[in-house]
C-alpha cells in the first residue's frame, strides 16, 4: 500500500513542509550541518590512512632520503603526495557520478511522468463518477480547507 500511494505520501510531506516553512529550514539546516561534519570526519579519517600508509611505504622502500631532500622535509612531502593521491580519487569519483547522473535523472523524470499520468487518469475518472451534488461539496470542502489554512499564513 506504501508503495502504490508513495506520491501521494510525498505531496503530503511537502504541503507540510510548505505550511511549516520555519521548521523545515531549521531541520534542513541542522540535518546539512550534521552531513557537512560527517563528511569532514570522514575525510579526516581518510586523508590520516592515506598518510599513514605514504609515510610507511617511504619507509619500508627506504625513499624518504629522496623526498625528504626535494621537499626539505619529510612531513611535508608525505602530505603532498597525500593531497594528490586524494583529489585523484575525488576527480575520480566526480568522473562517475558525471557518468551516472543524467541516467538517474531520465529515471527519475520517467518515474514522476508515469505518477502524475496516473494520479491525473484517478482523478479524472473518480471526477467523472460524481454526481453534481458531490461535486459542490468536494468544491465547498477544498475552498474551505483552503480558506482554513490561509488563516495560519496569514
Amino acid at each position: 500500500m506504501i508503495k502504490k500511494n508513495l506520491d501521494l505520501i510525498i505531496v503530503g510531506f511537502v504541503m507540510i513542509s510548505i505550511f511549516m516553512y520555519e521548521v523545515t529550514l531549521e531541520v534542513l539546516e541542522e540535518a546539512a550541518h550534521l552531513l557537512f561534519e560527517l563528511l569532514h570526519t570522514a575525510f579526516e579519517w581518510v586523508e590520516l590512512g592515506v598518510d599513514q600508509v605514504v609515510e610507511h611505504m617511504f619507509h619500508e622502500l627506504h625513499i624518504g632520503e629522496a623526498i625528504a631532500y626535494l621537499f626539505i622535509t619529510e612531513r611535508h612531502g608525505s602530505q603532498v603526495i597525500t593531497f594528490y593521491i586524494l583529489m585523484s580519487a575525488i576527480g575520480y569519483g566526480l568522473f562517475k557520478l558525471s557518468k551516472t547522473f543524467p541516467g538517474l535523472y531520465q529515471f527519475l523524470k520517467r518515474a514522476f511522468l508515469m505518477s502524475w499520468i496516473r494520479r491525473k487518469t484517478q482523478f479524472h475518472l473518480y471526477w467523472r463518477s460524481l454526481t453534481q451534488l458531490h461535486k459542490a461539496f468536494l468544491v465547498a470542502t477544498a475552498l474551505g480547507v483552503t480558506l482554513f489554512a490561509s488563516l495560519f499564513i496569514i
